[in-house]
C-alpha cells in the first residue's frame, strides 16, 4: 500500500477499503453520487451510450492508482455523468461518504487534499485527451516554438478587468475583492495570429483571460493533432496548470489577433497561499473546470467514433438533462438539429446561449458548436446549392450565357464552404472550343433540395472552378431529358441552354423521337465548338459512385469529336469523392493531358473507334482508383518536419518589415537593426538611440537560420552603412550548439558582405534571461565563442550588454524584465539604450587587438 493511500486511511477513519470483481458497475449514467472513490489498484472504464442504451461507447480506461471518481458528489449536481465498470479481473478502492468528505475538504486549512484532487484529476484529462489518438489522423502542422511575441499594452482600469472576469463562468463564482485583487495582478497583452502562448508538457508561468480574438487549445501527439477546443468567448481563462505545479498538458496559440489579461503563477500563488478561503474556491472551480473538460473530451471522442459528432451533441444534451432548467432552449436544439430545414434555428440558439445563457448553458452551448463546426460548414454548403438553383430558376427572359455565368458564379460560392482539390491545370489547352469528358458520379442524397432536385456537384464544378476560372466561361454540358413529373429538371437546364439527350433515366419515348434528338445533338454540338465553347459531356450517360465509376462508354462523345471540323482536343477530367458527404472525403479533379483522336485511332473507321473506346474505358478505370488514392493522400497530409515551412504570421511580418524599408526617408548614414523579438519589440529605439539614424528589422521568434532566410527579401531596397545583429538566443532554446550558432552566424555574415562590402558590422551579446536561467553557461559559451569571431576574425564590433544583466551570484536581475521572465521592459531597454548609444558613438575607434571581451564587466 502506497503512502497516499495510508495517508488517506489516517485523514478518513470513517474510510474503507473495497474490491470489486471485473464488470461490476460502480455507477450508471444519472445515478446520485454517495461515496468518493480513489483507486488503490486495477483499471476501470467510463462508458457513454448513443440513442440505444445498449450501444455503449468505451470513452476512457482508468489505471493510474490514485485516480478518482464521485467529483460530482462535491458539486450541486450531485449525480454520475458517465457510467463506470470495473474492467481488470479486480479493481480496489479506498471510499469514503460524500457527507464525510464535504466538511473535511472545508476544515483543510492547507487545502492539501483539494491540491492533491486536482492533480490527479488532471492526469485522468490527459488520459481522455489520449484516447482521442485511437480514432484521429495525421495531420500536417508545424512544431510550436514558444517566442513569446506580444506586445503589452497600458494597464487597463482594475474596474474593467473585473469586469471581463465576471464573464468568466470560472471566475464569476469570487466575491468583488477577490476578483479586485487578481485584477491587480493582471498585464494586458496583444498577440497577432499564430503566435505561441505555451508549449505542450511544459509550464505556461502563469493564466490567460481572454479579452477578445481566438486561443487554439491543442496537444501533438506524435504525428497526431489533437483539438481539445477553440476559446472565442471573452472572459475565458486557460494556462491554469500552473496552479497546480503541472506542465500543461496543451500548447495554446493564437488564430487571430488576440488580446488577454496575464496573471503571473507567482503573483497568483502568493495571493492564494494569503487567503485559505480564496484558495479553496479557487481550486473547487478547477475541479469543476477539469471535470468539464473531461466530459467535453469523452464528447469529442464519441464525435470522432464514426464522425456521430451530432450525436455526440445529443450525447451531451442528455447527460446534463437532469441539470438544466425545464424551460433551457437545449432541450429543443436536439429536435431542430434533426432537420435540415431547422438546423440553423439550432445554431443560432446556441450562438445565443454562449453569451446569454446559464453556466451550464454556456458550457455546453460552447462545446456543442465546437462539435458542430464541420456540420455548420455542410449547412453553408447546401445553402450554396439552394442559392445556385433559385439562382436558375428565377431567371426570367435572361440569355441562357447570362445565365450560365450566373450559375457559375453561384456555384463558386458555394464550393468555398468545402475542401477541394485541382490538379494538372497546366494541361488546360491555351484555346476554348475542346471537349472536356469526365466520370459522373452520383449526388448523396443528403444534398436533395426541398424540392427533390439535385444539383449535379461534379459538372456544375467542371464548368465554374475549371472552365470558367481558366476561359472565362463555364462552357454548354449535354444533360438528360427529364421525365414527365421532373418539371423542375427540365426548366432548370433548359434556362442554362444546354443540349438535351436522351438517357435509359429519360421518359420513354419511340425511336423516331430519339433519332431526331440525336441528329440535333450532333448538330447543335458541333455548331457550339465550331463557336469556340466548350462542351462538357459525360460519356457513360449516366452516374455511379466513385468506386465502380467509371460505367460503360457510350459511342456518342467520341463520334461527335471525330465528325467535328476542326478536329477538338478531348481533355480528360477524372473525379473522385463528389458523391460522398464533405465530412467524408475530399473533393478532388484531376486534369490528364489532352488529346485528338486521330493521335490515337490507326484508321478513321467504326471500329476502331469501338475497339479504342472500350479499351480507354479500362484505362480511365485506372485514373479513377489513382484519384481515389491521390485524393485519401491528400486528406492524410503528413507532417511536416521542423523549420520545413516559416511561420504563417511572418508572411505579414515580413511584408511589414519591408514597407518599413521603403518607407525610409533619410537614408544617410542608415543603421539597421536586424534579429529576433528583443529587437522588434524595442518599439522605442529610434527615440533612445537619437541621433542616430535607426531602423527596426527584428522580426519575432527569428532565429539566425530564419534571418538568412528572409535577408534577400528584407534587405532587397535597403541602403545601410552599418548592421547591427542581434540573434542566437531562441537558436539555442530549440536546442542548438554554440558551434552550431556560431556557424549559422558566419553564414549570414557571409550574405551581408557579398550584398554591402562595404558595410559596418557590429553584434549584440545575447543577454541573460529569468526564462532561459538553465541555458546561461550555453549563454556565456555563445557570447565568448561569437565575442572571438567578430573582433578577431571580422575585425567588427561585440556590444557586451551581458555584463550589466547578470548579478554577482550569477543570476539575471529580475528587474529588467516583463513578467514573462524572457523580454526586456523599460528599465531592460534602458539598460541597452545606454549600452549600444555608447558603442555607436565609440565604433570608430579602433578595436583593442584583445581577442577576449570579459563578459562579467560592469556587474
Amino acid at each position: 500500500m502506497n503512502a497516499d493511500i495510508k495517508q488517506l486511511i489516517s485523514q478518513f477513519p470513517e474510510g474503507t477499503l473495497q474490491s470489486y470483481p471485473k464488470d461490476h458497475i460502480i455507477c450508471n449514467i444519472h445515478t446520485k453520487v454517495k461515496t468518493f472513490r480513489w483507486l488503490v489498484q486495477g483499471t476501470f472504464d467510463y462508458f457513454t451510450s448513443l440513442t440505444n442504451p445498449e450501444d455503449e461507447v468505451l470513452v476512457c480506461q482508468i489505471s493510474e492508482p490514485m485516480s478518482t471518481l464521485g467529483l460530482n458528489g462535491l458539486s450541486e449536481r450531485k449525480r454520475y455523468t458517465y457510467k463506470i465498470v470495473v474492467a481488470s479481473d479486480q479493481a480496489t478502492f479506498f471510499e469514503v461518504p460524500i457527507g464525510v468528505m464535504l466538511p473535511h475538504l472545508r476544515n483543510d486549512t492547507e487545502n492539501a487534499l483539494l491540491k492533491k484532487i486536482c492533480g490527479s484529476l488532471y492526469h485522468q484529462l490527459r488520459q481522455a485527451l489520449l484516447k482521442q489518438t485511437d480514432l484521429l489522423q495525421a495531420a500536417q502542422n508545424r512544431p510550436l516554438r514558444k517566442d513569446r511575441e506580444f506586445f503589452v499594452s497600458p494597464d487597463a482600469e482594475r474596474s474593467e478587468v473585473v469586469s471581463l472576469m465576471r464573464r468568466s463562468p470560472f471566475l464569476d463564482h469570487f466575491d468583488e475583492k477577490q476578483l479586485s485583487q487578481m485584477a491587480s495582478l493582471a498585464e494586458r497583452r496583444e498577440y497577432e495570429p499564430d503566435e505561441v502562448l505555451y508549449i505542450q508538457d511544459r509550464p505556461t508561468n502563469g493564466i490567460f483571460i481572454l479579452i477578445h480574438g481566438e486561443v487554439a487549445i491543442k496537444r501533438l501527439e506524435g504525428s497526431i493533432e489533437i483539438q481539445q477546443r477553440a476559446i472565442s468567448n471573452p472572459g475565458f481563462i486557460f494556462g491554469w496548470s500552473c496552479t497546480m505545479g503541472e506542465k500543461d498538458i496543451c500548447s495554446a496559440l493564437t488564430t487571430q489577433k488576440s488580446s488577454v489579461y496575464f496573471i503571473h503563477q507567482k503573483d497568483l500563488l502568493d495571493l492564494l497561499s494569503c487567503d485559505v478561503k480564496f484558495a479553496r474556491r479557487f481550486f473547487m472551480r478547477l475541479l469543476w473546470l477539469m471535470g468539464n473538460q473531461i466530459n467535453a473530451a469523452f464528447v469529442r471522442y464519441v464525435g470522432l467514433l464514426g464522425k456521430h459528432n451530432l450525436q455526440a451533441v445529443y450525447q451531451l444534451i442528455e447527460n446534463n438533462k437532469s441539470r438544466l432548467a425545464l424551460s433551457s432552449p437545449l432541450h429543443q436544439v436536439v429536435h431542430l438539429l434533426g432537420n435540415t430545414n431547422t438546423k440553423q434555428l439550432a445554431y443560432d440558439a446556441l450562438a445565443h446561449l454562449v453569451g446569454n445563457g446559464s453556466h451550464l448553458e454556456r458550457h455546453i452551448a460552447s462545446l456543442s458548436l465546437e462539435l458542430l463546426q464541420e456540420d455548420m460548414q455542410e449547412l453553408k454548403f447546401a445553402k450554396g446549392l439552394q442559392h445556385i438553383y433559385e439562382t436558375v430558376a428565377e431567371q426570367e427572359d435572361e440569355e441562357s450565357e447570362n445565365v450560365r455565368k450566373a450559375c457559375a458564379q453561384a456555384t463558386k460560392q458555394a464550393f468555398d464552404h468545402v475542401e477541394y482539390h485541382i490538379e494538372g491545370q497546366e494541361n488546360l489547352p491555351e484555346k476554348s472550343g475542346c471537349i472536356f469528358i469526365y466520370n459522373h458520379l452520383y449526388n448523396h442524397s443528403y444534398y436533395t433540395l426541398n424540392n427533390k432536385f439535385q444539383i449535379t456537384l461534379d459538372s456544375h464544378f467542371i464548368s465554374s472552378k475549371i472552365l470558367d476560372d481558366r476561359y472565362q466561361d463555364p462552357g454548354i454540358r449535354t444533360v438528360r431529358i427529364g421525365r414527365g413529373q421532373e418539371y423542375g429538371h427540365q426548366n432548370y437546364y433548359n434556362k442554362l441552354g444546354y443540349i438535351n439527350v436522351y438517357t435509359k433515366e429519360s421518359e420513354v419515348v419511340d425511336g423516331n423521337s430519339k433519332k431526331e434528338t440525336r441528329s440535333i445533338f450532333y448538330k447543335t454540338a458541333s455548331k457550339y465548338l465550331r463557336e469556340g465553347h466548350n462542351l462538357v459531356i459525360s460519356p457513360e450517360g449516366t452516374s455511379y459512385s466513385t468506386e465502380e465509376s467509371p460505367g460503360p462508354f457510350k459511342m456518342g462523345v467520341f463520334k461527335l469529336a471525330m465528325a467535328a471540323e476542326p478536329e477538338p482536343y478531348i481533355v480528360p477530367l477524372v473525379l473522385a469523392n463528389f458523391d460522398r458527404r464533405i465530412p467524408d472525403g475530399l473533393f478532388y479533379c484531376k486534369i490528364l493531358p489532352p488529346f485528338k483522336l486521330s493521335e490515337r485511332l490507326p484508321t478513321n473507321d467504326p471500329e476502331s473507334l469501338s475497339s479504342f473506346v472500350k479499351s480507354y474505358q479500362e484505362t480511365y478505370k485506372t485514373y479513377v482508383q489513382e484519384a481515389r488514392e491521390r485524393a485519401d493522400e491528400l486528406l492524410m497530409a503528413p507532417v511536416s518536419k521542423l523549420m520545413e515551412e516559416p511561420p504563417e504570421i511572418w508572411k505579414n511580418e515580413i511584408r511589414r518589415l519591408k514597407r518599413r524599408v521603403a518607407n525610409v526617408e533619410n537614408g544617410k548614414d542608415l543603421t539597421i537593426f536586424y534579429g529576433s523579438s528583443s529587437v522588434r519589440l524595442w518599439v522605442s529605439m529610434k527615440k533612445d538611440l537619437a541621433p542616430f539614424n535607426v531602423l527596426n528589422l527584428g522580426f519575432g521568434g527569428s532565429t539566425y537560420a530564419w534571418c538568412i532566410h528572409y535577408f534577400d527579401e528584407i534587405f532587397e531596397d535597403a541602403h545601410p552603412s552599418k548592421i547591427v545583429l542581434y540573434a542566437g538566443e531562441n537558436d539555442l532554446a530549440q536546442g542548438k550548439t554554440p558551434q552550431e550558432v556560431l556557424n549559422d552566424c558566419n553564414k549570414l555574415v557571409q550574405m551581408i558582405l557579398n550584398k554591402y562590402p562595404e558595410v559596418q558590422l557590429a553584434f549584440i551579446s545575447l543577454k541573460p534571461s529569468i526564462e532561459r536561467e538553465a541555458m546561461i553557461p550555453q549563454i556565456i559559451e555563445t557570447n565568448l565563442m561569437l565575442s572571438k569571431y567578430v573582433i578577431g576574425e571580422l575585425n567588427a564590433q561585440f556590444i557586451n550588454v551581458f555584463g550589466q544583466m547578470i548579478s554577482v551570484d550569477n543570476r539575471p536581475k529580475p528587474e529588467l524584465y516583463m513578467s514573462d521572465g524572457l523580454h526586456l521592459n523599460k528599465k531592460g531597454y534602458a539598460l541597452w539604450s545606454s549600452v549600444i548609444k555608447n558603442a555607436l558613438m565609440t565604433s570608430d575607434i579602433p578595436v583593442e587587438e584583445e581577442q577576449h571581451i570579459d563578459l562579467m564587466q560592469d556587474r
